[in-house]
């Protein structure tokens, strides 16, 4: 559901998440990801020129993390609207310019995910793209795919900063993955 009133704080509120979340900023340490999988709350921030260096890495941590959500739900509200917002952000906001990065938070905890990606491009009218897009008009410039994916997952998705920013909220995870245990 693309919901454009719904704020930052209220997302964060919905997966439960405290004011100051473990950091983990290294996703290339093995020990960094294990954290991000395990940890009662974990918040990854991460500057990327090409979202394809963190995507495999990130697509791969939660599923893990959130392993007891049936694959289909996971890939549908929480993995596909990522990858796609991290696509849009790297050729359509940013162009694909080597100079320019997107910042990508993501917050997890046991009720859930939120997810930022913000880019440094122009941005968009949202809410004439939304209005459009609800109208069954033709409401992109490229495929389109963006928003029928947005429009498809069962989480709340809202834009800020001009459309340069876009964030999801997915709920109803359950709890993270348990820390292999060694057999002493």
């Amino acid at each position: 559901m693309i919901d454009l009133a719904y704020p930052r704080e209220r997302m964060l509120a919905d997966i439960r998440a405290t004011e100051n979340p473990a950091l983990v900023n290294d996703f290339t340490d093995p020990a960094a990801v294990e954290d991000f999988v395990a940890l009662e709350e974990a918040r990854l921030v991460a500057r990327v020129g090409d979202p394809q260096s963190i995507l495999a890495s990130l697509d791969a941590a939660l599923a893990r993390r959130f392993h007891a959500v049936p694959a289909e739900r996971l890939q549908r509200d929480l993995l596909a609207p990522l990858k796609k917002a991290l696509g849009n952000a790297h050729k359509r906001g940013n162009l694909m310019q080597p100079d320019k990065r997107i910042t990508l938070e993501v917050v997890v905890t046991r009720a859930g995910a939120f997810v930022q990606v913000s880019d440094e491009g122009a941005g968009f009218d949202v809410a004439a793209t939304c209005a459009r897009f609800a109208a069954g008009a033709r409401y992109f410039a490229h495929h389109g795919s963006g928003f029928r994916k947005f429009h498809k997952a069962r989480v709340v998705i809202s834009f800020a900063d001009g459309g340069r920013t876009f964030r999801a909220c997915f709920t109803g995870a359950g709890g993270p993955a348990a820390r292999p245990t060694s057999s002493h």
